[in-house]
């Protein structure tokens, strides 16, 4: 499941489907969820090897009606949306730095049902970042930790649960399931194929410290026992 989809997933659940009768026909939450993505996509910068830094601080600009429409549920709202860019930039090895922030801003001429974003890069204390739990199997990509539950999907599509930008990885390339105490990786039909410690398979269940190639993506599996 990628971003998006978890973001809607929790909005939906959060004032148990208040959302969808505010939102119909008027400015919709994914919409607004994916112009951030977007817009973090486009003010990236590279700024030391390996480092790419996108905005923190987030101003999107609504019309009076939608604004008006929307102040219920500003705080829930601001935080789901500052949490899907974290994950969004997280899954795609982004950096910020300061503490990511939303801000839903009424402007007058904005026609109902549209809206606009800005962004800015603004310095500031960091939470501390979350990794997964020792008990339990995960992955290592960089310095990112990925707990495994159920069925994760490696792959560069924004469908993917962990989204790898190389040109070298297929849209849905490999997938990762949680049976029982084991876990299994299957390829999942990809051009330049999955491999597990140099050598290309198909479908193995992994072992501590394993190291799967995609493209030319690296992540180590850990059991966590």
């Amino acid at each position: 499941m990628g971003v998006l989809q978890r973001f809607e997933r929790r909005l939906e659940g959060l004032v148990q489907g208040a959302f969808a009768r505010a939102f119909g026909g008027w400015v919709e939450p994914v919409e607004v969820a994916a112009a951030l993505t977007r817009e973090a996509e486009d003010k990236k910068a590279i700024v030391a090897a390996g480092r790419v830094l996108v905005p923190n601080s987030y101003v999107v600009e609504l019309g009076p009606s939608d604004a008006d429409r929307l102040r219920e549920y500003d705080e829930p709202l601001r935080a789901e949306l500052a949490a899907m860019v974290s994950e969004s930039a997280q899954e795609r090895g982004w950096s910020f730095v300061g503490p990511v922030e939303v801000v839903l801003e009424e402007v007058e001429g904005l026609q109902t049902g549209a809206f606009q974003v800005r962004s800015a890069v603004v310095a500031g204390d960091l939470p501390e970042p979350v990794h997964a739990a020792d008990d339990g199997p995960h992955l290592r990509d960089g310095d990112r930790s990925v707990p495994l539950a159920g069925t994760v999907v490696l792959g560069r599509g924004a469908e993917a649960d962990l989204m790898l930008p190389d040109t070298g990885v297929s849209r849905r390339h490999a997938e990762l399931r949680v049976v029982e105490d084991r876990v299994e990786l299957h390829d999942l039909g990809s051009t330049n194929g999955t491999r597990v410690n140099g050598q290309r398979v198909q479908a193995v269940t992994l072992t501590d410290g394993d190291r799967i190639s995609v493209g030319s993506s690296e992540l180590v599996y850990r059991s966590g026992r």
